[in-house]
């Protein structure tokens, strides 16, 4: 099997609602869908990208150019091999949104044609686990998270997550008090400050959290994307565990990041870290540290939370996921992949994704 092209189209899915962090405000969600197609008419491999620039520094005219000027000429006419996956993360440097679309897309046709689903095809964690998603509550005012919040837990979402980092610390807490107090007790709470302090300003923050004893399961990325000793030394310090995200990007990340003792847990997204292939490799060395690893997402669709889904149902040392952006959309854009029941997660029968490609092409081509 050979590559014959490369096609790419830009596609809004609307939210429900606005969703917002310390960082920025989601009204649409704004993918990039990528097919690889093959000589073989009926084998398609599909993946995505998101523009999610405060995080990645990936623009859509950026994702794009990256696959017309760099991927198209290194893949199209290559025969279908694993080494392509590294050929794609050594051909560009950074551009991680755009790898992981074409990585998934590399993936998908991979175990299409060893006739797998991609999570028996990576064969990292052989054997079944459920995995259950937690749902974001957005940053907004405590009456309106209190009413987000029960509506989730209503719709069966037992782990909520809670933005925090916008507002001043006793904002924060004022928000979490009413959520704690207003849910019921077995909720789990865990908070997300998305890089919002300073080295001051989360230690005061920290200290907040630790006095008020809300039982926050964990608090999520409360400095810097490069702030490694700083995480290190927080970690150490406070009783609430440390979730990383935004420092974690590429192996390199995940190296300091045990150097530095940052090691509570790690929160791996495709679009950090160009995909799958990474991926992997850092969960390699998280497995070998003894962290458990979340999965996550940025505001994505179907396709690459699918992708996601399987990495998580391959992957050892996930232990939890958050994949709650595709039900946030008002209407659902992809047939297949992965299935919700509540907060359950599963992938739908089929080879690779498991989604029906050509339903999805022809949607965004029209």
């Amino acid at each position: 099997m050979f590559i014959t092209d490369i096609k790419y189209y830009r596609y809004g899915t609307p939210l429900k609602k606005p969703f917002k962090t310390a960082l920025r405000t989601v009204e649409v969600i704004e993918s990039i869908y990528v097919f690889i197609e093959t000589n073989y008419d009926d084998v398609i491999g599909v993946g995505e990208a998101v523009p999610t620039y405060v995080i990645t520094g990936d623009t859509k005219g950026g994702i794009e150019a990256a696959i017309e000027e760099v991927f198209k000429p290194l893949l199209i006419n290559k025969h279908l091999t694993v080494k392509l996956l590294d050929e794609v993360q050594q051909v560009i440097v950074g551009n991680t949104s755009a790898k992981a679309a074409i990585d998934i897309a590399l993936y998908d046709l991979l175990s299409q044609e060893a006739e797998l689903p991609l999570y028996k095809y990576i064969n990292h964690n052989p054997g079944n686990k459920t995995l259950e998603t937690c749902y974001t509550v957005s940053l907004n005012e405590a009456v309106e998270m209190v009413e987000d919040g029960l509506k989730y837990v209503d719709e069966g979402f037992n782990h909520l997550k809670i933005k925090v980092g916008k507002d001043n610390v006793e904002t924060d807490l004022s928000r979490l008090k009413a959520l704690r107090s207003s849910l019921p007790s077995d909720v789990i709470l865990s908070a997300d400050a998305n890089q919002a302090w300073d080295e001051k300003g989360a230690r005061h923050a920290l200290k907040h959290f630790d006095e008020a004893d809300l039982k926050i399961e964990s608090i999520e990325q409360p400095v810097g994307r490069y702030e490694y000793t700083i995480l290190g030394a927080l970690t150490k310090q406070f009783n609430i565990p440390l979730m990383v995200d935004e420092s974690l990007f590429s192996t390199y990340d995940a190296r300091r990041l045990v150097e530095v003792g940052a090691n509570n847990l790690w929160n791996i997204k495709l679009m950090k870290t160009g995909g799958l292939h990474q991926a992997l490799k850092i969960h390699d060395i998280a497995q070998d540290e003894g962290i458990s690893c979340m999965v996550g997402c940025m505001i994505e669709t179907h396709v690459s939370v699918t992708a996601a889904l399987h990495f998580s149902l391959a992957a050892k040392q996930v232990s939890r996921v958050d994949f709650d952006a595709p039900l946030m959309v008002v209407e659902r854009q992809v047939e297949g992949g992965i299935v919700y029941e509540g907060a359950k997660v599963k992938a739908s029968e089929g080879f690779g994704l498991g989604i029906d490609r050509k339903s999805l092409y022809k949607k965004v081509r029209t």
